[in-house]
């Protein structure tokens, strides 16, 4: 496996100012050993000559249909309190069996530190340049020239970094059209995809928003699919931020409140606390895993805590959300009807308060401004039934990040079960990215050799 996907060491200690050690909190820098300033990469032209044959043996690919689609992402993670790590992928979407699997998400890149432009430009310099190589020569295994189509898929913000644009909460923040943050309220406008990466390559600097040179220029801009898990996340974050804020609003978030919220919550079994924020008066709760955060918007009974009329309004903005992005990972889902169902949600989101405050007898409160609008909100109303159109043959769900934030889980638990974690004796020092690449160029060489490991599982015995 040495031979055959070799493993490359970078040396990332003039990018100090990248690493982690500015970003982690109470981290020493005298901390951060040499090995931890050591990035590690795989060739991705390898990594295809070892599994395009196997995939060709097994039927997924074949010579009379010689396109290979080819799905890039990327994201950060915290590993432990002291480190963090980011990591490329690829993965082959005509694998349509394993598109959710995170050991078929195959790292090509990954290095400790944050997620910053300067470091992932110098990280992913040889990247850029094979794909550059595949998109306009293809590769040649055996007596079939393998051509490619490449795809991006990632979370809002190391998507904006790829394409050298500011950061979310930016004035010009999209990544497919020239909307501001201060349209958001112009419901009627038709929001579309109106960039194009050649644009961006040769102009980006007079290009909104954009303040880098994108990195992927090899992939079409409406080949860059927003995560379908980020949109339920952020949305989600947003629905139940702005519930809590309606109930500081009017001065009801007391103890007695809060143990209303931690009940409901316990009656549909999700572990959820409050605490207060040392040195502040401010309280924070529970972070919720995915599918808690999507129990929470089909189950919780609002009812708890606003009046009957209230809390219908805002389960039925819940509940069309939750049905929207279903039909958002549905594949045999119409676009246009999507379109039509999105712009309706967003409108019921913007519902305008009735009346006025001098009469409250006749006065109905709406739901929230368009300042309560987020990037992601914008994304899935106005381009996601675009992308939904663009890519039915995948289907939006194909892009999902749920496996890639899998593998971040994968490696995170290799870090600290399989390596030295940047230390060990002089002997056999290695940076644990090192590691963690060659724990997956073994993986891949059981896999794709149909191999048993020698030696026997653990039994497990259960004493009475």
């Amino acid at each position: 496996m040495e031979a055959d996907i070799k493993i490359t060491q970078v040396n990332l200690e003039f990018l100090e100012v990248e690493i982690d050690s500015t970003e982690v909190e109470n981290v020493d820098p005298k901390e951060i050993t040499n090995m931890a300033r050591i990035g590690a990469q795989r060739s991705v032209k390898d990594l295809l000559n070892y599994i395009i044959p196997y995939l060709e043996q097994i039927k997924i690919l074949t010579y009379t249909d010689p396109v290979i689609h080819l799905r890039i992402s990327g994201d950060g993670r915290n590993v432990g309190r002291k480190n963090k790590h980011v990591m490329v992928t690829i993965m082959i979407l005509n694998d349509i069996d394993h598109h959710h699997e995170s050991d078929f998400h195959y790292t090509l890149v990954l290095y400790p530190g944050v997620e910053k432009y300067k470091t992932l430009k110098f990280m992913l310099s040889t990247l850029l340049e094979d794909l550059w190589f595949l998109k306009e020569n293809g590769l040649q295994i055996g007596t079939t020239c393998w051509n490619f189509e490449f795809y991006f898929s990632a979370d809002l913000k190391f998507l904006a970094i790829c394409l050298g644009l500011n950061a979310a909460n930016s004035t010009y923040f999209c990544p497919w059209c020239n909307v501001n943050k201060n349209q958001y309220e112009d419901t009627q406008a038709d929001w579309r995809i109106t960039k194009t990466m050649d644009q961006l390559r040769l102009n980006w600097k007079n290009t909104n928003g954009h303040i880098n040179a994108p990195l992927f220029t090899m992939i079409p801009l409406e080949n860059w699919v927003c995560d379908e898990l980020h949109v339920l996340l952020r949305i989600y974050d947003r629905l139940w931020t702005l519930v809590i804020a309606e109930i500081k609003s009017r001065g009801l978030f007391n103890d007695i409140t809060r143990k209303i919220i931690v009940d409901e919550m316990k009656r549909i079994n999700i572990s959820f606390q409050f605490w207060e924020i040392h040195g502040s008066n401010n309280w924070d709760f529970t972070p919720l895993m995915g599918q808690d955060k999507l129990k929470v918007l089909q189950l919780f009974n609002l009812g708890v805590l606003f009046r009957p009329s209230r809390a219908k309004l805002i389960r039925q903005l819940w509940d069309q959300f939750v049905i929207l992005h279903q039909a958002f990972r549905n594949q045999e889902t119409d676009p246009l009807q999507f379109k039509k169902d999105a712009l309706s949600w967003l409108n019921l989101f913007l519902t305008p308060s009735q009346g006025t405050s001098t009469d409250p007898n006749n006065a109905t409160n709406g739901l929230y401004l368009p300042s309560n609008v987020t990037p992601y909100m914008h994304i899935f109303v106005y381009h996601g039934w675009e992308l939904m159109q663009k890519h039915q043959r995948w289907g939006i769900k194909a892009f999902s990040c749920a496996a890639v934030e899998h593998k971040n889980h994968d490696q995170s638990s290799l870090y600290f079960r399989k390596t030295f974690k940047n230390g060990g004796n002089s002997s056999h020092c290695k940076a644990a990215v090192v590691e963690i690449l060659e724990y997956e160029n073994r993986t891949l060489y059981y896999s794709y050799n149909n191999i048993q490991p020698s030696f026997s599982q653990n039994k497990k015995l259960r004493i009475c």
